[in-house]
């Protein structure tokens, strides 16, 4: 059965460094309360798949405030079938709030350690989760397939087409991928890699031989801020203050970083003057409840 999803909208952001350009947000992050931006869209033919196969679970993986994994419970949730989740590292004594949600969707838990954990893309171990769990369909870390890449094409539409730039955060760059498939060829395409790993090409070619880095598509590293989760004062000063100004909540592990490079780029003239630039708003606001707990920081003031 093919999954049907309501458009998001596109708003213009007003912001001083954006001064001579034309900077537009995709609002992906409101399509769905809980399953929100590129994780609903990475979902959506791996549902479809599970369900034209009969198959009656979803495995996937993810750590304890996985967005991928609250997103995976809701979505298994909210179309009949059973989740599992193979979580990175030991069960806590109490439940954070992504944990907590995971459950209240009917999700189990599985807890592994990170030494297994590091196995989760080896034949052999998904081999033993199939015979352990056989009418199941197995969803890599981060919806990182081809059929993830398949429904990350749907988030570029007829409006997305006029914007001289797109830019995304990269994660395990399904989207990105998703993205340089579905745009139009004079359409640049920006990835921001929200961590250190620099292999995100070789992992994308993994999932679809097929894919080619087009001339228009660019990984842009050196945003990452130390790595991944990793924070600086500035970018919470930048989350807080963006939010103030627009009323619109980035997260510190994805968006923040993305928005906060935007405005550096666009400090150092990589956007052409009177560009028009888009960028997708993936969702993850959902961690930042466990982010503010864990630090004791508000995030939206």
């Amino acid at each position: 059965m093919e999954i049907t999803l309501p458009k998001s909208d596109i708003q213009p952001i007003d912001w001083p460094a954006y001064d001579g350009l034309t900077i537009h947000m995709k609002r992906d992050d409101l399509i769905h309360p809980k399953i929100s931006g590129n994780k609903l869209f990475k979902l959506l033919r791996n549902i479809e798949f599970a369900e034209e196969n009969k198959l009656d679970s979803i495995v996937t993986f993810g750590g304890a405030y996985s967005n991928h994994i609250a997103a995976t419970a809701s979505m298994c949730q909210k179309h009949g079938l059973n989740s599992i989740g193979i979580i990175r590292g030991e069960a806590p004594s109490n439940r954070n709030p992504t944990l907590a949600y995971a459950e209240c969707c009917g999700m189990k838990l599985k807890f592994i350690s990170r030494e297994e954990y590091k196995s989760k893309n080896d034949p052999n171990y998904i081999n033993s989760l199939k015979q352990q769990y056989p009418s199941s369909h197995i969803i890599p870390e981060g919806g990182a397939n081809l059929l993830g890449i398949d429904g990350a094409m749907k988030m570029l539409d007829s409006r997305t087409s006029k914007y001289d730039y797109v830019v995304c955060a990269m994660g395990t760059g399904t989207t990105f991928a998703g993205l340089v498939k579905a745009a139009p060829s004079v359409q640049k395409i920006i990835g921001i890699p929200i961590h250190k790993h620099e292999n995100l090409l070789s992992d994308i070619i993994k999932m679809d031989k097929t894919f080619e880095l087009s001339p228009n598509a660019t990984i842009l590293n050196g945003f990452h801020l130390g790595g991944y989760a990793k924070w600086t004062p500035d970018l919470i000063n930048f989350i807080q203050t963006f939010y103030l100004k627009t009323s619109i909540k980035l997260d510190p592990i994805y968006t923040g970083k993305v928005m906060l490079a935007i405005e550096s780029l666009c400090k150092t003239s990589f956007f052409p003057k009177g560009s028009s630039v888009l960028f997708i708003h993936s969702g993850g606001v959902q961690g930042a409840v466990g982010f503010e707990e864990r630090f004791r920081i508000t995030l939206y003031k």
